[in-house]
């Protein structure tokens, strides 16, 4: 009984190491959308495209740069949402936007010869990738990006709610990358005042049934 149930949980560590991988790269892909639409994009890409475009480095470079910096600080604080998933989202989402970013501008004319209603179609598009991948990957519980990491563990150290924390840092991101010249629209501001609310729901009731397991604590 002990070894057949050893080889189960095996088993399902692989189908959520796979989700968690699929996941990480439908956000990146989805950040892609965001840059293509030029409608803003969600708020911790919107700090590090304005930064990487300030400092004259790919996104994709600099978003490893920062979240190995960012790193640093939850090994310093909290070290159990680190794992695999840490490491996935750190180098895939920044890389795979970037891919993405080369293919759509080969398939697809500039944002200024869309028209609005294609791009805002885009923006929505790329809205639900990086909310339902977020979802996926931090409900496969291997371990958070640093990013996400610092969104968790500032509720549960404190009385702050999860989601006014999370819009809290988010507006924050997004002022610092506007800033340094990252455009914001439609798309900076439904990440932005979204993700908080609704990425609890999507844990709990898409997320959850599919990758199974224990969602309660992602689902603050």
């Amino acid at each position: 009984m002990e070894k057949w149930m050893n080889r189960f949980a095996g088993q399902h560590l692989v189908k959520r190491t796979g989700i968690m991988l699929a996941s990480v790269i439908v956000m990146g892909m989805g950040v892609g959308f965001f840059m293509l639409a030029e409608m803003g994009s969600d708020p911790f890409s919107t700090l590090n495209l304005g930064v990487s475009s300030k400092i004259e480095v790919s996104f994709g470079t600099w978003q490893a740069v920062f979240n190995v910096l960012l790193l640093i600080v939850v090994v310093l604080t909290d070290r159990s949402k680190l794992g695999l998933g840490t490491v996935g989202n750190m180098f895939l989402v920044g890389f795979s936007a970037d891919v993405m970013k080369g293919f759509l501008v080969n398939v697809l004319p500039p944002a200024e010869e869309l028209g609005f209603v294609v791009r805002v179609l885009l923006t929505l598009l790329g809205v639900s990738m990086q909310l339902v991948g977020c979802s996926f990957y931090v409900t496969c519980d291997l371990g958070m990006a640093p990013y996400d990491c610092v969104s968790y563990i500032v509720p549960e150290r404190t009385k702050i709610p999860f989601r006014w924390w999370r819009i809290s840092i988010d507006v924050a991101c997004v002022a610092v990358g506007f800033a340094c010249g990252a455009s914001i629209g439609i798309g900076t501001l439904l990440m932005a005042f979204c993700t908080g609310p609704i990425l609890p729901l999507l844990n709990r009731y898409v997320a959850g049934p599919v990758v199974g397991g224990n969602v309660e604590k992602n689902s603050m």
